[in-house]
């Protein structure tokens, strides 16, 4: 027996999900960087949390014993060239350079 056409684009019957679950590739290299960072941060033994709003994570760095070691950081991880939004803009001038970094991958 042959398959259709229409029987190979709806697998187990849920119509088009080429559609439905295809993400741009910049979604995707996000969220492949978001990923990666906190891998990185959880190597290096740092408290790494995600937030909803103005900022990705917010990393807690720990020393050797596990003692919190300075103010916890709100990191932005971007890809590319990619610009902040404006609540990310808002985010970065309320707290200042040394409390909200960038990193890029």
């Amino acid at each position: 027996m042959v398959k259709k056409d229409s029987d190979i684009r709806k697998p187990m019957g849920f119509g088009n999900t080429s559609r439905r679950f295809a993400q741009s590739n910049r979604r995707v290299k996000g969220s492949i960087a978001k990923d990666r960072f906190a891998f990185d941060q959880s190597m290096q033994g740092h408290d790494c949390q995600k937030i909803r709003d103005g900022g990705d994570f917010v990393v807690q760095k720990r020393d050797f014993f596990g003692n919190k070691v300075g103010e916890p950081t709100v990191f932005e991880v971007k890809t590319g060239h990619s610009k902040l939004t404006e609540a990310q803009e808002k985010r970065k001038h309320q707290l200042g350079r040394n409390r909200y970094k960038i990193v890029r991958y």
